[in-house]
């Protein structure tokens, strides 16, 4: 269904206002940012007459208010974080909060006009108007101190497994030997959350959660859950759901199986969104011996 406003499609009309608000003009020009020099701002100068500027000193990816010790923040753009200064002509910082109205990333928004593309029904005047617009668009010209968010993620996972994150530990009760046909008990010491911060490649805080998942060696599987010791208040008959436990059928000798699928993500001061990280997955196995119960005679009734 398509509407009309005087005569402009109602769906380029939104598009190209929306562009036009956020660039700060006041007719039809030039799209700001992504064919423009590394560090030119894509605020205008100053509001236009009657504007509201409900983000006063924030620029597109910065309304994450929160400043470093050493006296800069990070601001986001088309996949790369570059070091701001505090307070300087480029800085994040002074947007007292911004929240919803932080300011697209003008590369956002020339992904969103080069993708919906002109419409067949734009006069020649509106086609120029578009056309204007995405004049710039193109490739992006990165400060040169800027790092690859990807590369950020990637060094973060490695140091995350290599470093941080703890060894999983697979704990079995009985200890060594149980018997068929009894709920025998898994548990590990890996906790469920972690959160730190990081100095490099940038500052940074990481939060990760672990996801378990169990093999017990012979076909069975146990839920996303580290389990818990063994409490003798507590009755695995009674109470399965309290534990991570198995009844093996049949004797034998076999391999419990723990790997532990770490899903985290990272924040940097200055900007608001937060960056996935690579799975980490880390795993443990520890052997156990399934012995036959036999009944023994304890009194001869």
């Amino acid at each position: 269904m398509s509407q009309h406003r005087n005569g402009r499609p109602a769906a380029l009309a939104a598009l190209v206002a929306a562009a036009l608000l956020v660039l700060g003009g006041i007719g039809p020009g030039p799209l700001a940012g992504p064919g423009s020099a590394a560090r030119a701002a894509p605020a205008p100068d100053g509001p236009r007459p009657g504007a509201q500027v409900p983000c006063t000193g924030a620029r597109w990816g910065s309304c994450d208010t929160r400043a470093t010790d050493n006296g800069y923040q990070y601001r986001y753009r088309g996949g790369y974080l570059e070091r701001v200064p505090l307070g300087g002509a480029t800085g994040g910082g002074g947007g007292g909060g911004c929240g919803d109205d932080c300011p697209p990333d003008p590369d956002a928004l020339c992904a969103l006009l080069t993708g919906v593309g002109p419409a067949p029904e734009m006069t020649a005047a509106e086609r120029a108007e578009y056309d204007a617009l995405v004049a710039n668009c193109g490739p992006v010209l990165y400060d040169p101190d800027g790092i690859a968010v990807a590369d950020i993620a990637t060094q973060l996972a490695d140091y995350l497994r290599e470093e941080l994150l703890p060894t999983p530990d697979v704990v079995i009760q009985p200890v060594g030997n149980s018997f068929a046909n009894l709920p025998t008990i898994m548990h590990t010491a890996v906790p469920d959350a972690f959160t730190f911060d990081v100095a490099e490649p940038v500052l940074a805080t990481i939060s990760a959660n672990p996801h378990y998942a169990w093999d017990f060696g012979d076909g069975g599987t146990g839920p996303d859950a580290p389990g818990r010791p063994y409490d003798p208040a507590i009755s695995p008959r009674d109470h399965p759901d309290a534990y991570v436990a198995h009844p093996y059928q049949r004797p034998g000798t076999y391999q419990v199986t723990l790997t532990v699928t770490w899903d985290g993500f990272f924040t940097v001061p200055g900007v608001a969104q937060a960056f996935p990280l690579p799975d980490v997955v880390l795993a443990a196995a520890e052997p156990i011996t399934i012995e036959e119960a036999g009944g023994v005679l304890v009194a001869n009734d």
